[in-house]
């Protein structure tokens, strides 16, 4: 519903917009409200807040035209304004237009002429409030998701357990603002290493609440000591008691004895790592054994649990699918094979410089196609003595 001041003092248009009062259009049933000076419109200005629009006499006299606005003290308003004048003096409409009027009317005003042009003025402002109103609201939704992505950031550790002989590094580039991926290392009260990597279905912000859940119980659970397996069947009845419809984890977790060189892994569902021979050996393969499903789908589920042992410059690299499953622009697949190339040709090199330079001989693999999932990589390596 329209509400207008005129702020004019002929009386002849007053009873013409009189006339509209009540009357309905498609924005509504109009109201209009009178000033006859500077002093009656800033008087009103001050007190009706609510006002859609103005209509301002630009002939001199009284009326101050649209520098009446730069009057009003100690806020801002935005009212759109449209000029109105007795004359066709071309140069006193471009000059009330160049000052902030949004359209003109020029006397004598017919009514549907004046309801036509107010009904136009106030739908474009309508529309700009709304534009103002989305566009603030996507400026919160973006703030509060800036925030909630730093914070997933923070919570993958950046600082991995010291160990010496050991190199540990990792890395995670999302698919979108936020992951569904997480890896974690933390020292176990035992004295031995937790390490893990999962991909949660999905993608973007499910999956990154899913994500953080999971790593949160996970985490926990591996505290009280319990082995990889028995870590994950825990883990699994708690993800399948909150219910959480069609979100899973694959998570490959286990713990490493620095004191015998001694992994012990458990497999829920997830790709497993490869062992990267050194020594002057020349394999790398796939870690076998340790089965288990997915977690969150069924409770009560056997995870089993198998063991290797890192020699001196071998290395274990974890990572999920969003590695092998990257493709290029003509769908050419990055694939195992390519890994398994980079990882031998490469396994000379620091676990810092392994983790972090895939990622970028992926991207270059892509050659400029979109990152259609979330990459993380985590490599732990023995040095050579």
């Amino acid at each position: 519903m329209p509400i207008t001041l005129v702020i004019d003092d002929d009386q002849s248009f007053e009873k013409i917009c009189s006339s509209c009062i009540g009357r309905t259009t498609k924005m509504g049933e109009h109201q209009f409200f009178f000033a006859h000076s500077d002093q009656e419109a800033l008087d009103f200005l001050q007190t009706k807040p609510d006002l859609d629009l103005a209509i301002v006499s630009v002939d001199g006299g009284p009326i101050s035209g649209m520098d009446l606005f730069r009057k009003l003290t100690g806020y801002r308003l935005r009212v759109p304004r449209v000029a109105l004048t007795a004359g066709k003096d071309l140069s006193v409409i471009r000059q009330a237009m160049n000052n902030g009027a949004a359209d003109f009317l020029t006397k004598p005003v017919q009514s549907d002429d004046l309801l036509i042009t107010v009904d136009k003025v106030f739908q474009d402002c309508q529309s700009r409030r709304e534009a103002w109103s989305n566009e603030a609201q996507l400026s919160a939704i973006k703030r509060e998701l800036d925030i909630a992505e730093d914070i997933q950031r923070q919570i993958l550790p950046s600082v991995f357990p010291t160990r010496e002989q050991l190199d540990i590094s990792a890395h995670l580039t999302p698919a979108k603002r936020m992951s569904g991926d997480f890896y974690d290392t933390f020292d176990l009260p035992d004295g031995k290493i937790g390490l893990a990597v999962a991909d949660v279905s999905g993608k973007g912000i499910p999956a990154a609440f899913f994500m953080a859940v999971a790593r949160t119980l996970l985490r926990a659970t591996a505290m009280t000591n319990l082995s990889p397996g028995a870590c994950l069947y825990t883990v699994n009845n708690l993800l399948c008691q909150h219910q959480i419809t069609s979100m899973f984890v694959s998570v490959f977790y286990c713990t490493l004895d620095t004191k015998t060189w001694k992994v012990t892994y458990s497999n829920g569902g997830h790709l497993p790592p490869y062992l990267v021979r050194g020594g002057g050996h020349n394999d790398v393969f796939p870690l076998e054994g340790g089965d288990g499903i997915v977690l969150g789908v069924k409770e009560d589920m056997a995870f089993e649990e198998g063991t290797c042992q890192l020699g001196h410059g071998d290395s274990l690299f974890f990572y999920t699918d969003g590695v092998t499953e990257a493709f290029d622009k003509e769908r050419n697949q990055f694939s195992e094979e390519r890994l398994i190339e980079y990882l031998l040709k490469n396994r000379k090199l620091s676990a810092h410089a392994i983790a972090e330079n895939l990622f970028a001989y992926v991207d270059d693999f892509r050659k400029g196609a979109e990152q259609n999932d979330d990459f993380t990589s985590l490599m732990i390596k023995r040095s050579e003595a």
